[in-house]
């Protein structure tokens, strides 16, 4: 389990691709979801990742 956390953590823009992914073959595989469902499960998603993503790309070391 640590080691799908690390993952998520070193990789977060991979881990909401691969949700929104595997959300989008559920629903064309006969999931009942609308679209404003899919929605209200991937924006706190894209949410919690994005913020993640940011602390993993934003330099922390200032250039001289």
């Amino acid at each position: 389990m640590n080691a799908i956390l690390d993952r998520i953590k070193e990789e977060p823009a991979m881990f909401y691709a691969l949700v929104s992914a595997l959300i989008t073959m559920a629903v064309a595989f006969g999931l009942n979801l609308s679209t404003d469902q899919m929605a209200a499960v991937l924006a706190p998603v894209a949410i919690l990742l994005g913020l993640l993503t940011r602390s993993v790309v934003t330099p922390t070391a200032k250039l001289a």
